[in-house]
């Protein structure tokens, strides 16, 4: 069985789908939450979102608390709790930042399993292109206040707003280097579509977020603008 390293975000989601069309048995997503806040690290969203989202894929959902001074420690715990059952790999959405990838690399190979990378190497334009062109639905919910504004967080990644990041001076249209995050509301593997119906933009030490306070699962079928 494998594992997905999870954020909750666009590129996790894409790298799940394709490992799945490569015929990898993905079973669990491996979500990893900052023990003081609750919610995804860097991303800020909540932890029971990403539950939501689980269910919505019908997915089992592995969501660790990770301390600030050993996430590497937490994040072996959880691949190790893994091992029993047979876990041989696990899938990451890094594109093409070295550090990150060797990161992953090396820390599955102390655990003794495999590392995949199914986007890596891509262009960020081919990635987000392949993710819209697919019928994936991913919401803007963290910016970094050199680039994004509080009235962009929530906003859907179109055709548009892709357009826009590539006007934009030094932001990678993916936002590989942590400039934008987002979260996946629909697509073509959930079961059903996550409907947010309570979220406000706020600033935390600069840093530009959507808080998510209400979300309902809907038909996978019943779009709507976001």
């Amino acid at each position: 069985m494998y594992a997905a390293s999870w954020s909750g975000g666009k590129d996790s989601c894409l790298a799940y789908y394709r490992a799945l069309q490569r015929g990898y048995q993905v079973e669990c997503l491996l979500n990893t939450i900052s023990e003081t806040s609750d919610r995804v690290r860097f991303h800020g969203v909540p932890k029971a979102f990403i539950a939501a989202q689980a269910e919505a894929l019908g997915v089992e959902l592995l969501q660790p608390p990770t301390p600030d001074d050993d996430y590497e420690g937490a994040f072996k715990a959880a691949l190790r709790s893994l091992l029993p059952r047979g876990l041989e790999g696990v899938v990451f959405g890094d594109i093409y930042v070295d550090e990150h990838r060797e990161w992953c690399c090396r820390v599955c190979s102390e655990v003794g399993v495999e590392a995949i990378h199914p986007l890596w190497a891509m262009r960020s334009e081919d990635v987000v292109d392949e993710l819209i062109a697919d019928g994936f639905e991913a919401l803007v919910v963290s910016g970094h206040p050199d680039y994004l504004t509080e009235a962009q967080m929530g906003a859907q990644v179109t055709p548009e707003f892709i357009a826009w990041c590539a006007s934009v001076e030094g932001l990678d249209v993916c936002g590989e280097k942590g400039e934008y995050h987002t979260v996946v509301v629909g697509g073509p593997v959930f079961q059903r579509r996550i409907a947010i119906t309570d979220s406000r933009p706020v600033r935390v030490d600069g840093h530009c977020f959507l808080d998510i306070r209400s979300w309902t699962l809907t038909s996978r079928h019943n779009r709507t603008d976001s």
